[in-house]
């Protein structure tokens, strides 16, 4: 409904990025899913339903898009001294994932399967 070019010039990340300027991925739950990988995956690959590439000099690198689901999501809420990273002495909230978001093919990183979870220092089961 946005037409082409009004789509290609929304959430211009790539341009974010280039210019070292530090970018959370999130998601307005409830009304888009808060999927951490497929966050990922959207600013990675800037893929729309049909299958076009939309603005592919927006996309973000892969470790850019990492960085954008824990430690600058931290920086952002100002909490990178208590979580976003695995440094002795933060929370221990962290997801361990069946292949490396930084090197599976670039299309396939929403569907990374979730090996499990800790939180704060309790492995949870996986859902």
């Amino acid at each position: 409904g946005l037409g082409r070019e009004r789509a290609d010039a929304m959430v211009r990340l790539g341009d974010v990025e280039r210019a070292g300027v530090s970018f959370s991925l999130h998601s307005d739950m409830p009304m888009a899913p808060g999927q951490p990988l497929f966050l990922m995956h959207c600013a990675v690959n800037r893929t729309t339903a049909s299958g076009r590439v939309a603005a592919p000099e927006q996309r973000v690198s892969r470790l850019g898009a990492l960085k954008g689901v824990t430690l600058d999501a931290a920086h952002s809420l100002r909490l990178e001294n208590e979580i976003g990273s695995i440094v002795t002495g933060k929370r221990a909230n962290l997801t361990i994932l069946g292949d490396n978001p930084l090197t599976v093919d670039a299309s396939g990183i929403k569907d990374i399967a979730v090996w499990g979870t800790v939180q704060e220092g309790r492995v949870l089961p996986v859902k």
